[in-house]
């Protein structure tokens, strides 16, 4: 089942991100393990300022709710990582998990609390129409 993640989850959220990092295989984030500082946001996330939605030991979708580059009382929620581990991929939880983020995202906007929110796509990320969400594509990040 799907919920909110709290304050007692940080072990496991952590857990989950050091496993996102690994298979993300971005060179740069390897030796990078500030402890303190991850809980440090996984306490401002928790407090408001995002969202992780966590399927018990299977998988998160984790977001921070941010000011936009363009005006400081504009917000704008993005996701930071969703990972579902590898034995419980080809099922629901993914999807299920995107879609209670879609869902927050709208409630939001509809709330007046943020202007937008995205979601990424990794280029080892499996190929999934985020259109179907109510996406557009807007760019590509690269990375040196």
């Amino acid at each position: 089942m799907i919920r909110k993640a709290t304050k007692y989850d940080k072990e496991q959220v952590i857990e989950m991100m050091q496993l996102f990092r690994a298979e993300a295989n971005i060179e740069q984030y390897k030796h990078l393990d500030n402890v303190v500082y991850w809980n440090k946001l996984l306490d401002n996330i928790l407090a408001g300022q995002g969202i992780i939605f966590l399927e018990e030991g299977k998988g998160l979708i984790m977001a921070l709710i941010t000011h936009t580059a363009w005006c400081d009382r504009t917000f704008q929620m993005y996701e930071l990582a969703w990972y579902v581990k590898p034995e419980y991929r080809n099922t629901t939880i993914g999807y299920r998990l995107l879609k209670q983020y879609v869902d927050y995202g709208k409630q939001l906007k509809e709330q007046g609390r943020i202007k937008l929110f995205t979601i990424a796509k990794m280029v080892s990320s499996p190929n999934i129409k985020y259109d179907k969400f109510g996406f557009n594509k807007l760019d590509e990040t690269w990375i040196q």
